[in-house]
């Protein structure tokens, strides 16, 4: 995914939740705020980031109102490491 670079500084700041969120620092909702808040602000430069951080926002709310409270943060965390490899692989190739 090759991002330009303002959604070079989305991505950072959608990896920066999601690493407050395994540390414990931010908590899930606060987390999906973030996801939700980030993703129409994308512009279309045809990595599909939006679309990226749009399911896994929709995720994080299925995980919320699905999951056992003790089980929703390692369930988030196993969602958004899919998406958490992708936006550190585009931040390495962006220029």
């Amino acid at each position: 995914m090759m991002m330009n670079n303002y959604n070079v500084r989305l991505a950072r700041k959608v990896l920066e939740a999601i690493q407050n969120l395994e540390n414990g620092t931010r908590t899930l909702a606060e987390t999906q705020s973030v996801l939700e808040s980030s993703a129409p602000l994308c512009e279309n430069d045809g990595s599909g980031l939006e679309k990226a951080i749009r399911l896994a926002a929709a995720d994080l709310e299925s995980i919320q109102f699905t999951t056992m409270r003790d089980e929703q943060t390692p369930a988030a965390i196993f969602r958004l490491a899919n998406l958490r490899a992708a936006l550190q692989a585009a931040d390495t190739e962006s220029p």
